[in-house]
C-alpha cells in the first residue's frame, strides 16, 4: 500500500516534468526543479526499499533498531536534499508544505524509535499502531503536496 502511494506521488511529478518539457525552453527552471524534486524522492524511495528489505531479513531487535535509525537518517537526508533545491517562486509555499510533510514524518519516526526502546508488549503495540497511522498520513500528505506542486506549475 505504501509503495503504491509513493509511486503515485512520483508519477504525478514525472507527468508534470514531461508536460513542462513539451512546453519548450521557457520552463527550464521549472523543469530543473521537477528533476531535482523527483531525484530526491527517488533516492528516498530506493533507500526506503533497501531498508525495508534489510529489516524483513532481520531477526534481532538490535538489527531492527539499526534499520530504523538508518531510515530516520534517510528521511533527514531527503529533507536536506529538498531544502537545497532552488524552488521557483510560484511554488515556494507548496514546496515548503512538501518539505513539512517529510519533517513531520521524521518526527513521527523518531517518536516511534523512542517509544520502542524499552517498550512493554502493550506500549509496543500502541507505538506500532501510531506509526502505521503516521505512515498512512505521510503517504496521503506527500501525494497531496506533490499534486499541488504539479497543479501550480501547470498553470
Amino acid at each position: 500500500m505504501a509503495r503504491i502511494a509513493r509511486i503515485a506521488s512520483l508519477a504525478a511529478l514525472l507527468i508534470a516534468a514531461v508536460a513542462l518539457a513539451a512546453c519548450g525552453g521557457g520552463n527550464a527552471d521549472k523543469q530543473r526543479y521537477l528533476d531535482e524534486l523527483t531525484a530526491a524522492q527517488m533516492r528516498f524511495q530506493t533507500d526506503q526499499e533497501q531498508l525495508e528489505a534489510d529489516a524483513t531479513k532481520s531477526t534481532s531487535s538490535q538489527a531492527n533498531r539499526r534499520a530504523l535509525n538508518s531510515f530516520a537518517t534517510a528521511i533527514k537526508d531527503t529533507i536536506e536534499a529538498l531544502r537545497s533545491i532552488d524552488v521557483p517562486p510560484e511554488v515556494a509555499a507548496e514546496h515548503r508544505r512538501f518539505v513539512g510533510v517529510y519533517v513531520t514524518w521524521r518526527n513521527d519516526v523518531r517518536r516511534f524509535i523512542d517509544a520502542i526502546k524499552n517498550a512493554t508488549p502493550k506500549s509496543f503495540e500502541r507505538a506500532r499502531r501510531r506509526i502505521a497511522a503516521a505512515t498512512t498520513t505521510f503517504n496521503e500528505r506527500s501525494r497531496e503536496a506533490a499534486t499541488k506542486i504539479d497543479a501550480k506549475l501547470a498553470t
